[in-house]
C-alpha cells in the first residue's frame, strides 16, 4: 500500500515507545520502513477517525482531521468527547463513577477515502481475548496513572502471551478495553476528565495516532445494593451486595459464599443441614442512589396455605442454572391457593413449603450440595434487579 505519510503525523508516531510493562501502549516508528519514502508499504497513513456509538443511536459523536483536529458531526471544533453512552429509549448518556461502560466504533481512514479493514479473527471462549485483523483500534490516556478509567491495558492473567487487550477498575474486575474494531471505557471511582488518543494499532505498535481529545466521567450515584439478614435472635447481617463491589460481608470483606445462614437461638449461626430448618432471611433492596424501595406483605390469606399478596415490588431468589436438588425448588403455585402466585417450592417428600414471603425469604436445605442463588427485586412478573450468584451449601452433619 503506497501512500504519502505527513511530518506531523510522522513525528506524533516518535512521540510513544511501546514498552515492555503492562502499562505501555505506545508508538514506535519502525515497520521496516523509511520515514520520507512515499512508497513505504510497511506503514498506513489515518488522514481521518470516525468515533461512533454501538448502541441504537449509532451516533457519529466525533471527527478526527490529520492537521484540522477534532470536530463534532456537525464540523465545529470540540475538545471534549460528546455523552457517549448509547443506551436504547435514553439516548447518548455521560459517563458516570461506578456505572455503564462506552462501547465505540472507530473507523480509519486512508488519505485516498478508503476505511483501513479492522475486524475480530476469532475469540477465545475462556479468556474472550481476540485475534484482530493485521490492524486494530486502540486508545491511550495521556495520563498513564489515570484513575478515571480502567487502566493500564494489560493481558489476560489466563494468557501470559497474550495481547494486552484487558484493564482493571478499581474494585478488582478485569473488563476487556480493545476488542478490534471497537474500543470500550470503563469508568472508574474517580470523576474527572482525562485525554486519549486513538491509535491505529499494527501488531505491536501504532502506525497512526490522533491529537488528544478529553472524556469526561461525571460523578455516579451510590450503586444499587441488596442486603441479606437472618430473623433469628442475632439479627446478622450475611451479606451486602453492590454493584460495584459484589459480595461482601458485614466488615466489607470480599465473599463467595454464605456458610451459616440459619439464626438459631442459644446456637448463634449454624449451617443448612440436609432435611433439617431452614433459613429465614430478610431482604432488602436500595436503588441507586440509595434509596431504599419498599418491600411489604399487603395481605395473607386467614386459611392455609396462607398466600400473600406483595408490595409493588418484593424479595425473591434464584437458582443459577435454573436448577438444583441441595434445596426445595423450583417456586410454583399452591394447588389450594387463590392468587396462583408462585410463593411455594417442593421438598423431597413432595410437600409445598413457603421460600417467597414478600419481605423475606426461606431456603429449604434437601440434599448435601451447594447451589449458587442469585437475590431479586421481582415486580410480579419479572426481576428488576438481582444480585450476582452467592453460594450456599448444604452439610450432611448437625
Amino acid at each position: 500500500m503506497s501512500v504519502q505519510r505527513t511530518t506531523r503525523t510522522f513525528l506524533s508516531r516518535r512521540g510513544l515507545t511501546l514498552g515492555a510493562s503492562l502499562m505501555a501502549v505506545a508508538l514506535v516508528a519502525a515497520c521496516d520502513s523509511s520515514p520520507t519514502d512515499p512508497n513505504d508499504n510497511g506503514h498506513v497513513d489515518a488522514a481521518r477517525v470516525e468515533i461512533h456509538t454501538r448502541g441504537a443511536a449509532s451516533a457519529l459523536l466525533a471527527v478526527w482531521t490529520d492537521g484540522a483536529g477534532w470536530a463534532d458531526a456537525s464540523g465545529n471544533p470540540i475538545t471534549e468527547l460528546p455523552n457517549p453512552i448509547d443506551v436504547e429509549g435514553e439516548g447518548l448518556l455521560p459517563m458516570q463513577t461506578r456505572g455503564r461502560n462506552a462501547s465505540l466504533t472507530v473507523r480509519f481512514f486512508m488519505p485516498d477515502g478508503s476505511q483501513v479493514p479492522m475486524s475480530t479473527v476469532s475469540r477465545d471462549d475462556v479468556t474472550r481475548e481476540r485475534q484482530c485483523s493485521e490492524y486494530e483500534a486502540r486508545y491511550a490516556p495521556t495520563d498513564t496513572n489515570t484513575q478515571v478509567i480502567a487502566w493500564p491495558n494489560m493481558r489476560h492473567p489466563d494468557s501470559p502471551n497474550g495481547p494486552f487487550q484487558f484493564a482493571r477498575q478499581g474494585n478488582g474486575n478485569l473488563v476487556a478495553v480493545f476488542h478490534c474494531d471497537h474500543i470500550h471505557f470503563y469508568p472508574d471511582e474517580v470523576a474527572g476528565t482525562v485525554g486519549i488518543q486513538f491509535l491505529l494499532w499494527h501488531i505491536d505498535h501504532a502506525d497512526e495516532v490522533t491529537d488528544p481529545i478529553n472524556i469526561r466521567v461525571e460523578e455516579g450515584p451510590e450503586p444499587a445494593r441488596f442486603e441479606l439478614q437472618t430473623r433469628g435472635a442475632a439479627s446478622a447481617m450475611l451479606g451486602v451486595w453492590d454493584a460495584w463491589n459484589g459480595w461482601r460481608d458485614a466488615s466489607g470483606q470480599p465473599i463467595t459464599s454464605i456458610p451459616a445462614p440459619r439464626d438459631v437461638e442459644g446456637e448463634g449461626l449454624r449451617p443448612l443441614v440436609a432435611g433439617g430448618g431452614n433459613a429465614s432471611l430478610t431482604v432488602r433492596y436500595f436503588a441507586p442512589g440509595g434509596e431504599q424501595v419498599p418491600f411489604s406483605t399487603v395481605s395473607r390469606e386467614a386459611d392455609a396455605p396462607r398466600e400473600r399478596t406483595c408490595s409493588t415490588i418484593s424479595g425473591r431468589y434464584a437458582v443459577a442454572g435454573g436448577a438444583t436438588n441441595a434445596i426445595a425448588w423450583p417456586p410454583q403455585a399452591h394447588p389450594n391457593g387463590v392468587t396462583g402466585d408462585d410463593q411455594f417450592a417442593p421438598r423431597a417428600d413432595n410437600s409445598l413449603v413457603p421460600v417467597f414471603h414478600c419481605d423475606h425469604i426461606h431456603i429449604y436445605p434437601e440434599a448435601v450440595g451447594e447451589v449458587d442463588l442469585y437475590l431479586v427485586a421481582w415486580d410480579g412478573s419479572a426481576a428488576v434487579a438481582q444480585t450476582d450468584p452467592i453460594t450456599f451449601q448444604v452439610t450432611g452433619g448437625q
